[in-house]
């Protein structure tokens, strides 16, 4: 029985790690506080998010990402954010939940430095109805579940703003002993990026950027992508991504109030027409 359930981890961690390597697309442009805790409260705006992203639908089992995203301004300096996460991929179920406190350094009105901190608490465990044939729990996988108790973690986010530019760099899972209660494959490290936006005050905009993140246990990615803006009503989008894929999508923005994306990451190169692409679903709100 050992064996049988070292072999699923290594199955089911296999998916979820390869997961991290196709992060949810609305990271870069829509809903920047999903990867920086620096970035709550930006838009001195409550900001609510609900996201989906489903990944490889040519396999079974294959990842699920969902979660809820809130942020809001408290003050001309401060800002508070909430992320619940749920992260599904073959018998491992991921809950994760996320409380952020942002602070701004002001220079002038479009030129700050923000610094952002994350408390995270995550759970880990198989989901022992989808185990077994039966659908009846075994004592083993009961017991492994048992052992993977809530776990604490933290993120921390820097971001320099100064009218259309903007640098971030956020450092994350801060907890270097997660490998004891906590799937170590693949997972996130670090997160930088530089972008600025062009004719900013007119009805056309362009923000072309370029991300570098690190995985562990993985080599670094890199990202460059591009946000097409009309009338701040229509976006348009563009990424292509180190490990040879590419993503496109299209949003629109009601009232500026309600905001609604859809976007789609083709394939790797080394696994075309294996897999199947990822779609990512984001709907907002602002007031």
């Amino acid at each position: 029985m050992k064996r049988i359930i070292f072999l699923l981890l290594i199955i089911t961690s296999a998916q979820s790690g390869r997961a991290q390597l196709t992060p949810s697309k609305s990271q870069y442009f829509v809903n920047q506080f999903l990867i920086n805790p620096a970035m709550a409260g930006k838009d001195d705006k409550t900001n609510i998010f609900i996201n989906y992203s489903g990944q490889w639908n040519k396999i079974e089992g294959a990842p699920v990402l969902m979660s809820l995203s809130a942020n809001s301004a408290l003050s001309e300096q401060a800002a508070v954010g909430l992320n619940v996460f749920s992260d599904k991929a073959g018998l491992l179920q991921r809950s994760q939940v996320m409380g952020s406190f942002a602070y701004k350094v002001p220079f002038d009105d479009e030129h700050c430095l923000k610094f952002g901190l994350s408390l995270t608490w995550a759970r880990e465990q198989l989901n022992l109805g989808d185990a077994t044939s039966s659908g009846s729990p075994d004592i083993a996988l009961s017991n492994y579940n048992d052992k993977r108790k809530g776990f604490l973690d933290g993120n921390f986010g820097v971001a320099y703003l100064n009218t259309g530019l903007e640098v971030q760099f956020s450092y994350q899972n801060l907890n270097q002993k997660r490998s004891k209660q906590f799937s170590t494959v693949d997972y996130s490290v670090f997160y930088s990026a530089l972008a600025y936006e062009f004719n900013r005050e007119q009805s056309f905009t362009i923000k072309p950027l370029l991300a570098y993140r690190g995985v562990k246990g993985y080599k670094n990615q890199w990202d460059v992508a591009s946000e097409f803006s009309f009338d701040k009503m229509i976006n348009l989008y563009a990424m292509y991504h180190s490990n040879q894929s590419f993503s496109g999508g299209a949003g629109y923005i009601l009232g500026e109030s309600l905001n609604a994306s859809v976007m789609y990451n083709s394939e790797p190169v080394k696994v075309r027409g294996l897999t199947g692409g990822i779609i990512d679903v984001m709907l907002g709100y602002s007031f």
